[in-house]
């Protein structure tokens, strides 16, 4: 299960997790802290649900409000759709710049192995074709790539290449078909990164605290061709 997945199946249902669900968070920082999340907003909907009925109506709120769901039910049902309402509406206000970083920091947990120092680059072979695979060529000053792979993201498949920089490894993903307005920054607890407008899509660049993006973006960008669409 990747990260992603998992949080599919954890907003569905935060309050019953199934085993692969836990066995995920056991073995992920960030998604148990997602889950962790996630049950306390449902703890917090239950408890607004859970407001006493003024004398005057207590009659007619007696019982269920669907046949055959008792009032514990009830307010379950009631909570998740609220949650779900609540997450759909943060989703739409932050757009899909927001969602697109989120989804690429999610990503990183996929290959932490890529991420090491090394004076070693890639395979000519597998980086030609992961390239051509991606329809982009890269040109020498990007530096020395230590790792190529297709990955796939959102349902297509991408380049994810690491660059090894004074600060140290740097993870690129070239994103054909994820076109933004404008560069996205973000940062979490161990990755730091941009997204920028790039061709027909945007390009991804993440590292750690130590790396300099935007010197190392701009290198990026210089070195990729998009090539013919």
């Amino acid at each position: 299960m990747d990260c992603l997945e998992f949080r599919r199946l954890a907003g569905a249902d935060p309050q019953h997790p199934d085993a692969a669900v836990l066995e995920h968070a056991a073995g992920c920082p960030r998604c148990a802290g997602y889950l962790r999340q996630t049950l306390e907003l449902d703890r917090h909907i239950l408890a607004a649900l859970s407001v006493p009925v003024p004398p005057r109506h207590a009659g007619r709120a007696t019982g269920s409000a669907v046949p055959g769901l008792d009032r514990r039910r009830w307010y379950a049902l009631a909570a998740s759709i609220v949650a779900g309402v609540l997450v759909g509406s943060l989703l739409w206000v932050g757009g899909p710049r927001n969602s697109l970083a989120q989804d690429v920091l999610a990503h990183m947990d996929h290959e932490p192995e890529a991420l090491v120092v090394t004076t070693t680059p890639a395979d000519d072979a597998v980086l030609g074709r992961v390239l051509e695979r991606g329809r982009i060529r890269l040109r020498p000053e990007v530096g020395t790539v230590s790792y190529a792979n297709s990955c796939r993201f959102r349902g297509r498949t991408v380049p994810h290449l690491v660059v090894q920089t004074d600060g140290g490894p740097v993870t690129v993903m070239v994103l054909r078909n994820e076109p933004l307005d404008a560069p996205v920054r973000f940062a979490e607890e161990r990755f730091a990164g941009t997204i920028v407008p790039a061709g027909p899509g945007s390009i991804a660049v993440i590292g750690t605290g130590d790396a300099e993006l935007e010197q190392i973006t701009e290198r990026v960008l210089a070195a990729v061709d998009w090539g013919q669409d």
